[in-house]
């Protein structure tokens, strides 16, 4: 009979999401607005459809349309950022030692430069949009 060895990660348990801070905060940030928001994903259908059917609501809707919002800024973010790095093929974001940085950018002809911009731009639309949702919806 053949034993099997149990993997161990030494990191703790992805129960506590927790461990994360130490070592990947962007990945902790991810699980956090994820464990709210699948719990806000509930409450905020839930308003929708009383919405649709009771009036005067508009005001709840309003303040969990901008929690979704501020809780999916990261998600959005880092989307961006992971596009940006498959595009440069790991120029842009990536931790790319600097003489194997150096051959890609001589081989295909790219400079990362211009594409760190784009997540941080994006993120600027975002919060604009963000600003023009609280100031014109009038519920």
């Amino acid at each position: 009979m053949e034993s099997r060895k149990r993997l161990v990660d030494l990191r703790g348990p992805q129960s506590r999401i927790g461990r994360l801070l130490t070592f990947f905060f962007e990945g902790w940030l991810h699980m956090f607005t994820n464990r709210i928001m699948v719990f806000l994903a509930l409450v905020y259908a839930a308003v929708i459809v009383l919405y649709l059917l009771v009036p005067g609501l508009g005001t709840l809707l309003k303040v969990l349309t901008a929690a979704v919002w501020v809780l999916w800024t990261p998600q959005i973010f880092e989307a961006m950022k992971a596009v940006i790095l498959v595009r440069t093929r790991g120029l842009a974001f990536g931790h790319l030692n600097g003489e194997f940085a150096h051959l890609y950018r001589k081989r295909y002809h790219k400079h990362p430069g211009p594409y760190r911009v784009l997540p941080f731009l994006g993120l600027a639309v975002w919060a604009a949009a963000f600003v023009v949702m609280l100031v014109r919806w009038t519920p």
